[in-house]
């Protein structure tokens, strides 16, 4: 009887140990998918971060065509009207200045790295590239643009307008072939450093209007490039 008495015990204490491993397994699968969404949820939604998502999920070197804003799943609404360039009225920024802006939008945020314009009324995170415009110098770490795209004279200097990469998001349906993605414009300075004007998709603006834009942004001395 004792030793049908320690048998079963010993088969218990063994459901018991696998039981609490698989447990314990299953906890910190669940904590590392947690942690892997907050930090797409995190990243998704800043102007930093959205290269992140797009290396993660397709061509290096993306961004809304390059640089550290690209596109994301989280599109604006889509604007059912164009916009029309006008003379910028308000301070000038401290890394660039500027000659026109579209029609109603202002200065979000603004330092010697970056620029970003916005709408009036779309909220107020200078975080943010969603249904924006940002502007800055290319990192240090890159030599020009990263592909190919349309060859454009941006008022006195040599540009290049290449449109953005689909976010390839797993779960997301691709857009479709032909839609806007968002444009990037990359136009060469004197000292060999490369302006980069951003442009979310669907803002509304033509080629036309996007390379009058860029041509009336001037880099200042005090400009910096990021790195990465």
């Amino acid at each position: 009887m004792t030793d049908l008495r320690e048998y079963f015990d010993e088969i218990a204490d063994s459901v018991t140990s696998t039981a609490t491993t698989d447990v314990e397994a299953d906890v910190v699968r669940g904590r590392r998918a947690v942690r892997r969404r907050r930090a797409v949820q995190t990243v998704a939604g800043s102007i930093f971060g959205v290269a992140a998502i797009v290396a993660a999920f397709t061509i290096p070197s993306a961004g809304v065509g390059s640089g550290p804003f690209g596109p994301t799943a989280a599109a604006p609404p889509a604007i059912a009207h164009s916009l029309d360039l006008v003379a910028y009225q308000g301070p000038q920024p401290r890394g660039f200045t500027l000659d026109t802006v579209p029609a109603g939008w202002f200065v979000q945020a603004d330092d010697h790295y970056n620029l970003l314009l916005a709408p009036k009324g779309s909220g107020t995170d200078p975080d943010s590239s969603v249904g924006r415009i940002v502007i800055y110098l290319e990192s240090k770490d890159q030599n020009g643009p990263p592909r190919a795209g349309t060859e454009v004279e941006v008022g006195d200097r040599h540009g290049v307008l290449i449109k953005s990469l689909p976010a390839m998001i797993p779960g997301q349906t691709p857009p479709p072939a032909g839609s806007d993605t968002g444009w990037t414009i990359w136009v060469e300075q004197p000292h060999g450093v490369h302006l980069i004007v951003q442009f979310w998709e669907g803002l509304g603006l033509d080629r036309e209007q996007m390379v009058a834009l860029a041509a009336g942004v001037h880099v200042h001395e005090g400009a910096l490039q990021g790195i990465g």
